[in-house]
């Protein structure tokens, strides 16, 4: 702004008062064919989209900066500025332009990460989350919604290591919070690509803080909380309201959709679990080599979410797994049927997000036709299900019956067939949809019609033979007669126009018919317009059968697409049970069958109520890591509803999932790969229960091998001295010492990986045996992986040398707890069982 702060020009002094409404929002405001933007803001947006700052007169000789966009590219820079969290209102021009007079101008968008839109700036893959997080009552809630698609939920977070498992399971792009404590205690679950803010309206945490009781929030969705969690799970339903009323959504219609989402209802998996298995996407190389990646035979866009959802929250009730896996094998066992869904499937578009965009009134004639060749192929689609065998498939064709057929032939009757980008362009609505609209489109494309018309009338009422309309820019449509019949002309005729040889007139005929041509497009585009509102609002009385027939068609898709990859990748049924066990044989990692190029050997895993504690060693490059983290992913496909990859399975239901797995820094943070490990390792020891399954691999080798290893006994110790609370544990370790646990706790077993001694070196078999192993193979893999021979001929001697010298002695394997023999030990310089 000026440096005096003096402002004279109106379309400033506007702006201003529209940045007032949104403060921390950057303005752009349309001018003309340009959004522009002035001051500080002008300034930012030159910086942070890398355009040019120019400036504009402000009154008085003053000037202020001032930045802008073409209104045609306004995509691009606002997906460039999404990228950078930021938040950005958009201020539209809301009358045409007149001389000597201030446009009206109104912010009608405001576009932040959590509440985008717009198709081009949404994976239509992915679930676009805004969290709103709020505390109550001792409790913590998490109210998340995806405003895209309609699709809203509400947990309740019991502590620190809940929250950050749920935010990161609904990985928000926006999280919204009461305070700056808040934001600060939110800020270390997340990453860098999410924005954190505080409630700019306050008006959420004024009406908490009252005490009032929203009537928004649902009643049905609070019943499923226990009585003293709900004030938590209702102040973050109205923070959630409160925002998406504050950015012009509806706030209130999103609530009422939310579902309580209870923590004893899927498995809990920690954000450290999440990245070490790959669930979502791949941390090597290819970022493709997920297990969402594998099972994703998904032909919808709702279905992708759908199976990204149940990948992120498996089920803990064993009656909802089995539901699935019916239904799965139902379609497994009828490949020519699936396949046939499938391409009707296929033909859907993103009906959730169409209907979303209709309810916000920023869907154009191609979303509504989109919209309309959906529901035609969820109508084929139905028709397919008529033959399922299963009933519940059955079920989902009597919910798909009828579904949306008035508004595809509402949109059929309504829409041309090739529609036009934008209702502004014009010809989006068919002619006969409206009479009025088939006179309008009638007179444009008949009007040389029309005038003949006129020009034979006005011939026969003046009896001037030679009288002809014609047009020019200038003079629009007129009457022109020779100069020698210039004296027969009506006295209703006016003269516009004398030529050397004829004469030009007009007369009211004339003139009506003028304006009746020049007008009519854009009368014609106006009604089209009103028109065009009509079908939105239709279709939006139809939004909640329309959602729920999108539900329904995205598990259908699901379901096929867990059917398709068990049958292309001979998956079997797991046999899912109430108890605490884990029996499969031949388990193979799915996503390294998938993505790795090789033969996979297959492994069993066995755990139950004795066998609680399997202690692996062997070989670098044997496999360890790989056979814990397939056991992991087995169970994970189990619960939500997958076959699996093995000869046969026998699972209990785990109800959380651990690991302690690779290594790495945060350097950002502060924290060395140790402090990392360390601290993963207290969140498992922390969080396990008798239900859980527990992946710990390595664990201490991050520091000198005496603290590690003393870090790895104490550790084993603590989990083996649980006795019936003992979670299942798959513990791998270079520290062979540790295979003496077996000889004191009766529910440790040892297993380790075969090595094959050849002439040219070990063969890693992959192979998991009974027993333990006594080396590691480090000096051999090193050779492998390319060191220079000098340098594995000198780490072999330096190895053999280590080995002569007297160790220290041992520390005692303590078991904690064991009656009568606090000091009850197992001598650790006893050759390990092979």
């Amino acid at each position: 702004m000026p440096a005096d702060g003096t402002i004279t020009s109106p379309l400033i002094a506007q702006y201003l008062e529209l940045k007032a409404q949104y403060p921390e929002a950057l303005l752009l405001s349309r001018v003309g064919d340009f959004y522009e933007a002035y001051g500080d803001d002008a300034e930012d947006l030159a910086a942070s989209v890398r355009i040019v700052l120019t400036s504009k007169e402000a009154g008085k000789g003053k000037r202020v900066a001032m930045a802008g966009v073409p209104h045609h590219n306004l995509d691009h820079y606002l997906a460039r500025l999404i990228r950078q969290q930021r938040v950005v209102a958009i201020a539209e021009q809301m009358e045409p332009p007149a001389p000597n007079r201030l446009v009206r101008r109104e912010i009608i968008r405001v576009i932040t990460p959590g509440t985008v839109l717009e198709d081009h700036l949404l994976a239509s893959e992915r679930n676009n989350y805004l969290a709103a997080v709020a505390t109550a009552a001792g409790h913590t809630a998490v109210a998340s919604a995806d405003v895209s698609t309609g699709a809203a939920t509400v947990a309740v977070a019991d502590g620190d290591d809940d929250l950050a498992a749920e935010l990161d399971r609904a990985t928000p792009a926006e999280i919204i919070v009461e305070s700056d404590e808040d934001a600060a205690r939110v800020r270390a679950f997340v990453g860098d690509g999410c924005r954190i803010a505080v409630d700019p309206s306050g008006s959420a945490s004024d009406s908490i803080a009252d005490g009032i009781e929203q009537k928004e929030a649902p009643t049905e969705t609070l019943a499923s909380f226990a009585r003293d969690e709900r004030p938590a799970a209702r102040a973050a339903l109205e923070l959630l309201r409160s925002y998406l009323d504050h950015v012009r959504l509806d706030g209130a219609a999103v609530v009422a959709r939310a579902r309580a989402r209870l923590a004893r209802s899927s498995m809990l998996i920690d954000p450290a679990t999440r990245r070490h298995l790959d669930l979502l996407s791949g941390a090597g190389e290819n970022s493709r080599a997920s297990l969402l990646n594998v099972l994703a035979r998904t032909k919808t866009p709702m279905g992708s979410r759908m199976l990204a959802q149940w990948l992120c929250a498996p089920l803990l009730d064993v009656a909802r797994i089995a539901w699935r896996h019916e239904r799965v094998e139902a379609l497994v066992d009828a490949p020519s049927w699936r396949e046939s869904l499938q391409e009707c499937l296929a033909r859907i578009g993103d009906v959730e997000r169409i209907v979303q965009k209709v309810r916000s009134r920023r869907a154009g004639p191609r979303d509504l036709g989109a919209l309309r060749a959906s529901l035609h192929a969820i109508r084929a689609l139905h028709d397919v299900l008529v033959q399922a065998k299963d009933a519940q498939l059955q079920a989902m064709h009597a919910a798909l019956a009828g579904a949306g057929d008035e508004i595809a032939r509402l949109l059929d009757e309504a829409l041309v067939d090739d529609l036009p980008a934008l209702i502004a362009d014009g010809g989006a609505l068919r002619p006969e949809y409206r009479p009025e609209l088939h006179d309008l489109v009638e007179l444009r494309t008949r009007s040389r019609d029309h005038l003949l018309a006129l020009e034979e009338r006005t011939r026969a009422r003046t009896a001037i033979k030679s009288l002809k309309i014609k047009y020019t820019q200038a003079f629009g449509y007129y009457y022109e007669v020779t100069r020698a019949n210039a004296a027969a002309v009506p006295a209703d005729f006016v003269r516009r126009q004398t030529l050397v040889n004829a004469e030009r007139f007009t007369d009211a005929d004339l003139r009506t018919l003028e304006a009746e041509i020049l007008s009519a497009r854009s009368r014609q585009i106006a009604l089209e317009k009103e028109l065009f509102e009509e079908l939105l609002a239709a279709v939006d009385v139809a939004r909640e059968t329309l959602l729920a027939t999108a539900e329904t068609v995205a598990q259908i898709d699901v379901l096929a697409s867990l059917a398709q990859v068990a049958g292309e990748r001979r998956y079997v049924r797991p046999q899912m049970l109430a108890g605490s066990e884990l029996d499969v044989e031949s388990a193979r990692h799915p996503i390294v069958e998938a993505y790795g190029g090789v033969d996979f050997v297959p492994n069993d895993a066995r755990l139950d109520a004795q066998r609680r504690f399997l202690l692996i060693t062997g070989p670098n490059m044997g496999g360890k890591s790989t056979y814990l983290r397939q056991t992991a992913l087995l169970a994970i496909m189990a619960q939500m509803g997958s076959f699996v990859p093995a000869a046969s399975a026998r699972m209990g239901i785990i109800e959380r999932l651990f690991t302690r797995i690779g290594a790495g820094d945060d350097i950002a943070a502060g924290r060395s790969t140790f402090y990392v490990e360390m601290a993963e390792m207290a969140l498992v020891l922390r969080g396990c229960t008798p239900a859980s399954l527990l992946l710990i691999d390595e664990v201490g080798r991050g520091t000198g091998t005496t603290d590690g290893l003393a870090i790895a006994q104490a550790v084993s110790e603590y989990l083996l001295s649980l006795d019936r609370a003992m979670p299942m544990v798959l513990f791998a370790t270079h520290f062979h010492e540790l295979v003496r646990l077996s000889g004191r706790f009766p529910a440790v077993e040892n297993m380790h990986v075969a090595v094959a001694e050849e002439p040219g070196g070990p063969v890693f078999s992959h192979r998991l045996l009974h027993g333990s192993s006594s080396r590691s193979y480090g000096i051999a893999v090193a050779k492998m992986a390319g060191l220079p021979p000098e340098v594995v001929q000198r780490a072999r001697e330096i190895a053999d040398d280590i080995e002569r010298r007297p160790g220290p002695a041992p520390a005692p394997l303590r078991r904690r707890g064991d009656p009568g023999q606090p000091d009850a030990q197992l001598a650790l310089d006893v050759d390990p069982v092979e």
